[in-house]
């Protein structure tokens, strides 16, 4: 089964998410706090020895990712999230030597528009008003939670001529995943965007005998999340000190695991992007544009060169989708340059795997 980066399906040594709270009294540091720090530690090594253009190679999406927490807000579900997205068969250099001989675009360039903190707070009480007009999808535990949206994503390939990474960014194309609400079974189609190791005929996501049994983020998990600010904030920081960079991007990723491609009750999501704006590092971005087009704003962080976008309308504050953007010049790309990008197009459940919302079969 393929693996997300974020962590989503990858082993914690956790079966159940209440592990991720350090035990009351201990003196020594918290199990589930040495283990995500050894596997910080781990990606930041193995990052480090990696190409950059490599490295963001890992924008391929995941047979588990999607958009970030802000889609919750739009409709009250959560679909898609991209933080540092990963590939779903790999990071831009085939096994065995292989080359990706899929559709290649010219990186998307725009301006960079500074993030700021001022007006972030006023605007996310605005965002979680918006997401709390919408209804909330509620599916009962044989159905699927559906998400289709559109995603370009940046890829890079070793050149055996050169020595050296050519980098390129897929043609914006249609993903569309089915997870059930335990998190044990799903199916993934994503034929735009497939490697020419990936079937194109859709991937099955159901678990296996050495599939992770850490479902915490699933939509079983998510609807026993706490609602108080406090609370919240100290199962995602899983014992780390606000403040601390790698701390503080840590617990906006566990964010946006918990919101990837699914749903929530209003309240949930509502409560985890409130939650998000008080993490050190979140800011403003006063205009940014979606995969389709459409201008807004964002809430954004960044991390090494790349900063991480969810995308509302500016009016509404609903949802419009996400982007990652260069801020700092890598690999021969200048600031500006969209290394990833999505938009959510429908969002439903459904009774069965490959069902879509009007009844038909994949």
């Amino acid at each position: 089964m393929t693996r997300m980066p974020w962590g989503r399906h990858e082993p914690l040594h956790a079966s159940e998410f209440d592990l991720l709270i350090p035990a009351p009294g201990d003196p020594q540091m918290p199990q589930d706090r040495h283990t995500a720090l050894a596997g910080h530690l781990e990606s930041e090594i193995r990052r480090a020895s990696a190409p950059a253009a490599m490295r963001r190679a890992s924008l391929r999406r995941t047979a588990l990712i999607g958009v970030p927490v802000a889609a919750v807000l739009a409709a009250g579900v959560i679909v898609p999230g991209s933080l540092q997205l990963g590939g779903a068969s790999g990071d831009g250099i085939r096994a065995g030597g292989h080359r990706d001989a899929g559709p290649r675009e010219k990186p998307q360039w725009m301006p960079l528009i500074p993030g700021t903190t001022e007006n972030l707070s006023a605007t996310v009480d605005r965002i979680v008003l918006a997401a709390a007009a919408q209804p909330s999808l509620t599916p009962r535990q044989d159905q699927f939670i559906y998400i289709k949206s559109k995603v370009s994503f940046q890829r890079g390939d070793s050149n055996p001529a050169t020595g050296k990474m050519d980098v390129w960014i897929t043609p914006l194309h249609t993903r569309q995943i089915w997870m059930s609400p335990d998190g044990k079974k799903g199916f993934l189609y994503e034929p735009g965007g497939a490697l020419s190791d990936v079937d194109p005929n859709g991937t099955d996501l159901d678990d296996g005998p050495h599939t992770s049994g850490d479902k915490r983020h699933s939509y079983n998990s998510m609807k026993s999340l706490p609602t108080d600010p406090d609370a919240l904030l100290k199962r995602l920081y899983q014992g780390g000190k606000r403040g601390n960079h790698d701390d503080d991007w840590m617990a906006f990723k566990e964010i946006n695991s918990l919101l990837s491609e699914q749903i929530a009750p209003s309240a949930t999501s509502a409560a985890l992007y409130k939650v998000a704006a008080q993490i050190p590092g979140v800011e403003l971005v006063p205009k940014a544009t979606d995969a389709d087009g459409r201008q807004g704003i964002a809430i954004a962080f960044t991390q090494g060169s790349t900063r991480h976008e969810w995308i509302f309308d500016k009016d509404t504050y609903t949802y419009l989708g996400q982007r990652q953007v260069l801020v700092k010049e890598e690999d021969g790309l200048k600031p500006g340059t969209v290394v990833g990008q999505t938009t959510v197009v429908e969002r439903a459940v459904t009774d069965a795997k490959k069902e879509l919302p009007d009844g038909e079969r994949l």
